[in-house]
C-alpha cells in the first residue's frame, strides 16, 4: 500500500471518530434535554435530524471503504455494493436538505429583509419544520430510491488472464449517467445547493450590513455585537466552504470522474464535511460548546488520573 494511502486512511479515520464524537455530542444533548423537557427548539430539531443523518452517513462511508479493502472472492461482497450505494446516495442528499434547511431557517430567523414573503416565512417558519423535515426525508427518498436501475455492479475475476497465476478478483460498479432516473438524483443534489447558497448569501449580507450600522452607533454593546456578527459571517463562510467541497466531490464520484489514485483523497475532501462542520456547530451553540467543555475537561482529568 502506498504511504500517500496511509495517510489518507489515517486522516480518514480521525475524521470519522472525531464525526461520530461530535454528531454524536449534539444528538446525546438535545435527545437528553428532550427527555427532560418534552420538547425541542425547532433549531434543536434541525441539529438533531442532521447529526442523525451524518452519523449513519459516516458509517456507511466507513463500511464502503472496508469492502473495497477486504478481499472481493465471492459474489456476496457485490451483491450488496449496489444497494450500498443507492443507500449512501439517499444520505448525501438527506444531508445535504437539513443542512439546507438549517441555512434557511437561520436565514429567516436572523436576516432582516423587508419583503413579504420573507416577513411571511418568519413568522410561520417555526410551525413548518416538522413538515420542511418530511418533505426533506421524502424528496431524498423519491430522487435516489430509482437510482437503483441506473447502478450496476459487476463481478469480474481477472485470474483466468492473469499470466503469473495470481488470482484477482474484485467487483466494480458502473453508473448510467444518460438514465433519466440518475438525472432525477442529480436534480435531487442540485437543488439543495442552490438553496443553500442563496440563504447563505442573503444571510451574510444581512449581518454584514448590521455590522456596518452598529459600527456607527455609540452604544456601549456595539463592540460585543459587532463581533458576535463576525464570528457569525465567518462561521457561516467556513460552512460554505465545506457544503461546496463535498457537493464538488460527490459530483465527481457520481460522473465517475476520479481515478483509482486519487479515490482516497476525493474520500478524505468529502468525510471533512460532516465532522468539520458538526464541530462549527458545536462551537457556535452556547449549550453544546458548555457540554463539549465539560467533556474535554472530564477526559482530561481520567487521562491524567490513569498516567499517574
Amino acid at each position: 500500500m502506498f504511504p500517500g494511502i496511509i495517510i489518507c486512511l489515517i486522516i480518514l479515520g480521525i475524521e470519522f471518530i472525531t464525526g461520530i464524537i461530535a454528531n454524536g455530542l449534539i444528538i446525546i444533548v438535545n435527545f437528553s434535554e428532550w427527555i427532560r423537557n418534552r420538547k425541542l427548539t425547532c433549531c434543536d430539531i434541525i441539529l438533531t435530524s442532521l447529526s442523525i443523518s451524518r452519523f449513519f452517513l459516516q458509517c456507511t462511508i466507513v463500511i464502503n471503504n472496508i469492502l473495497l479493502q477486504l478481499p472481493q472472492a465471492v459474489n456476496e461482497w457485490c451483491a450488496v455494493s449496489s444497494p450500498l450505494t443507492v443507500f449512501w446516495m439517499f444520505l448525501n442528499t438527506l444531508n445535504l436538505w437539513f443542512a439546507t434547511l438549517l441555512s434557511v431557517f437561520y436565514c429567516v430567523k436572523i436576516a432582516n429583509f423587508s419583503q413579504p414573503l420573507f416577513l411571511w416565512l418568519k413568522q410561520r417558519i417555526s410551525g413548518l419544520v416538522p413538515q420542511l423535515l418530511m418533505g426533506s426525508f421524502l424528496v431524498s427518498l423519491v430522487t435516489c430510491f430509482p437510482s437503483i436501475s441506473a447502478i450496476e455492479s459487476k463481478y469480474i475475476d481477472h485470474s483466468m488472464n492473469n499470466l503469473s497465476g495470481n488470482t484477482t478478483k474484485e467487483c466494480q460498479y458502473t453508473v448510467d449517467t444518460s438514465s433519466s432516473l440518475f438525472i432525477l438524483s442529480m436534480l435531487g443534489y442540485s437543488s439543495p445547493f442552490i438553496i443553500f447558497i442563496i440563504s447563505s448569501m442573503l444571510l451574510i449580507t444581512s449581518l454584514w450590513k448590521h455590522s456596518k450600522r452598529m459600527e456607527k452607533t455609540t452604544s456601549s454593546s456595539r463592540d460585543t455585537i459587532t463581533e458576535a456578527h463576525v464570528r457569525a459571517i465567518k462561521g457561516l463562510i467556513s460552512f460554505i466552504f465545506f457544503y461546496i467541497a463535498y457537493f464538488v466531490t460527490l459530483l465527481i464520484f457520481l460522473l465517475q470522474l476520479s481515478t483509482i489514485s486519487s479515490y482516497y483523497l476525493w474520500i478524505m475532501i468529502m468525510s471533512a464535511y460532516p465532522s468539520g462542520h458538526s464541530i462549527i456547530l458545536i462551537l457556535s451553540n452556547p449549550k453544546l460548546k458548555r457540554v463539549a467543555v465539560r467533556a474535554l475537561h472530564y477526559a482530561g482529568c481520567r487521562l491524567r488520573d490513569a498516567v499517574s
